[in-house]
């Protein structure tokens, strides 16, 4: 979706499309194609910035549990802007386990227990 489209998109569209954007996000990453994860990690934050425009932002607490943990690891993050309670508990389970989701887990949650966690 473009940019022009994600502001005509529906709520439920936008949340497609961070989820979708999300696992892509993971895939590239596993596969260390930064560029791929790049355009895919600007696209979850698109998405994340037009559903917090329209103050929307509630409907990606279903993708917390959501079977893909890239999924669930962006939505926590996001999470913690305006549902920490809820978001804070998939990451610290993330962060819990061993592979690639860890680190990013730990992070955010460093960055948001610091209170540098912002997201444009």
């Amino acid at each position: 979706m473009s940019l022009r489209n994600l502001q005509e998109a529906s709520i439920n569209e936008l949340v497609q499309e961070y989820e979708q954007s999300a696992v892509a996000y993971g895939q590239a990453l596993a596969a260390a194609n930064h560029r791929a994860a790049n355009r895919a990690h600007d696209r979850i934050a698109s998405a994340y910035r037009e559903l917090r425009r329209r103050a929307a932002a509630l409907h990606l607490l279903p993708l917390l549990k959501n079977e893909n943990e890239n999924v669930r690891s962006c939505a926590a993050a996001h999470a913690l802007e305006f549902a920490p309670e809820q978001g804070e508990p998939v990451l610290l389970e993330l962060a819990a386990r061993p592979g690639p989701i860890r680190t990013p887990a730990e992070y955010a949650l460093k960055a948001w227990r610091a209170g540098t966690l912002k997201f444009p």
